[in-house]
C-alpha cells in the first residue's frame, strides 16, 4: 500500500473519487489543486544505486501539459532526483520520479530528508504540495562478515547444503501484510510491500548454529510499524488532541517538539534468528506488554528519535511524569509500548487473523510467518508473511 503523507486522507478521497488518470474530473472542485506524494517505501540505504520511486497525484487534472519541479531538503551530497521536472500531460493526474543516492555518497548516520516543491522553478499556478514527502536514508556499511563469521557460514553450507551467504547484505524482501479493521476486527485485504533488509551474521553465531541479525527494516515491516506508531500517537486526533483530551499528551509533544510533521528517524532491527540444520528457523523471543508482563513475540528492536528526546527530557526534569496528575500510560513515544505488545503464541481473540509463527530457509527463499499486535488499537492480530529472495 502506498502511504499518503498527510493526516486528512478523507479529504483526498473526497477530492479524487471522480478523478481519472486519463481525463480531467468534472466534479466541480475549485479549491487548491494539491499534489499528493507517496511511495511504497519511505526509507532507503545510503549506498550508490539505492533508490525509491515517488508517485505524484494531483487532486484534479489540468487542461494543459504541465511540468512540476521538486527539490530535496537536507539531501545535499546524499541523494539526487531523476525524472525531475515531472511532466504531467493535460487530462492526467499521475506521474512519478526517482530519488537515488549519489554515486560517491558517504553517510555516517541516518538522515531524514523532505521532498518539497521547487521554490525557484516556474511551477504551475494554483498547485501546492499537500504535505512534504519525508524519507530516511539509512547507514548501510555494517553488513560485512569477518573471517570467523564466513567460516561459520561455510561450515553450515557443507553440513546442510544451505548457503546462507545468499542472505547476507542487502536482501530483497516481499512482505504481505494483512491488517484488521479497527472498528470490526475483521481482516482487511492483504497488502504486498517490497523492500530490502540489511542482514548480517549475529555475534551470537557459533559453528553449527548460525544466527542472523536484521540490522534495519526487519521482515520488510519497518514502514508499516512506523505508520502504526504515528496512528496511535501524533496522528491520533481522537485522543491526543482536542478540548477534552488529557493535558499530558500536549505536554509530551510540546516538551520534545514532537508533532505530526516533525522530522523523525525510526528504525527497527531483529537479532537472534537461529537457523536450524533442517531448514527451519527460531525467531520468537520474550517481550513485555503494557503491564510489564512477559509475552512471546517477534522481539524487534526499535530506535526512534522522538523517544530519545523523551528520555532526555525525563532525565533533565523537563518532563516530570511522576508528579503530573493523570499522566496516561500510552502518553509516550516509546515504540515498544505501542507496537507488537501482545502474546502471539496462541490465538487470544479468535477473530481470524492469527497464525502460528513459522519459518523456512532454503537456497531458493527464506520465509517468515508471524503476527503482531498494536496496543489499545487492534481487535485482532496483524498477519505478516515476509519472503526473502536470495542475492544473485
Amino acid at each position: 500500500m502506498k502511504r499518503f503523507f498527510q493526516t486528512g486522507a478523507a479529504a483526498l478521497i473526497a477530492a479524487t473519487s471522480l478523478v481519472s488518470c486519463e481525463k480531467p474530473a468534472d466534479n466541480g472542485y475549485e479549491g487548491t489543486n494539491y499534489i499528493y506524494l507517496s511511495a511504497d517505501n519511505t526509507s532507503m540505504y545510503g549506498i550508490a544505486g539505492s533508490a525509491i520511486t515517488v508517485n505524484v497525484m494531483l487532486t484534479t487534472a489540468l487542461d494543459y501539459d504541465a511540468e512540476i519541479t521538486f527539490e530535496v531538503e537536507n539531501g545535499d551530497g546524499i541523494v539526487e532526483l531523476s525524472g525531475n521536472p515531472v511532466s504531467i500531460p493535460a487530462g492526467s493526474t499521475t506521474a512519478s520520479f526517482e530519488i537515488a543516492c549519489v554515486d560517491d555518497i558517504v553517510l555516517e548516520q541516518n538522515v531524514t530528508c523532505n521532498v518539497v516543491l521547487g521554490e525557484s522553478a516556474a511551477n504551475p499556478e494554483g498547485i501546492n504540495v499537500r504535505d512534504p514527502f519525508s524519507f530516511t536514508v539509512m547507514v548501510a556499511d555494517s553488513g560485512m562478515l569477518t573471517d570467523e563469521q564466513q567460516a561459520i557460514i561455510d561450515a553450515f553450507r557443507e553440513s546442510t547444503g544451505i548457503d546462507l551467504s545468499k542472505y547476507i547484505g542487502l536482501i530483497d524482501v516481499s512482505m504481505v501484510y494483512t491488517g484488521t479493521d479497527p472498528s470490526s476486527g475483521e481482516p482487511l485485504a492483504p497488502e504486498t510491500i517490497k523492500g530490502q533488509t540489511l542482514v548480517t551474521l549475529s555475534e551470537a553465531s557459533e559453528t553449527g548454529k548460525p544466527v542472523l541479525k536484521m540490522l534495519s527494516n526487519p521482515m520488510g515491516i519497518q514502514d508499516k510499524m512506523y505508520e502504526a506508531l504515528r496512528t496511535m500517537t501524533v496522528d491520533n486526533t481522537d485522543y491526543w488532541y482536542g478540548e477534552y483530551t488529557l493535558p499530558c499528551y500536549g505536554m509530551l509533544m510540546s516538551a520534545i517538539n514532537w508533532t505530526s510533521t516533525s522530522d523523525e528517524v525510526f528504525t527497527m532491527s531483529l537479532d537472534n534468528i537461529t537457523i536450524n540444520a533442517d531448514g527451519t528457523a527460531d525467531f520468537l523471543g520474550e517481550g513485555r506488554n503494557q503491564y510489564d508482563d512477559p509475552i512471546t513475540i517477534v522481539p524487534f528492536g526499535y530506535s526512534f528519535s522522538a523517544y530519545d528526546r523523551e528520555l532526555a527530557a525525563i532525565a533533565d526534569g523537563t518532563l516530570d511524569i511522576e508528579n503530573t496528575p493523570e499522566w496516561a500510560g500510552d502518553c509516550t513515544a516509546n515504540p515498544a509500548y505501542h507496537l507488537n505488545c501482545d502474546d502471539i503464541s496462541a490465538d487470544a481473540y479468535e477473530v481470524g487473523n492469527w497464525t502460528e509463527a513459522d519459518a523456512s530457509v532454503s537456497n531458493e527463499s527464506m520465509v517468515f510467518t508471524f503476527c503482531v499486535y498494536r496496543c489499545n488499537f487492534d481487535y485482532d492480530y496483524t498477519r505478516v508473511v515476509a519472503t526473502y529472495t536470495p542475492a544473485e
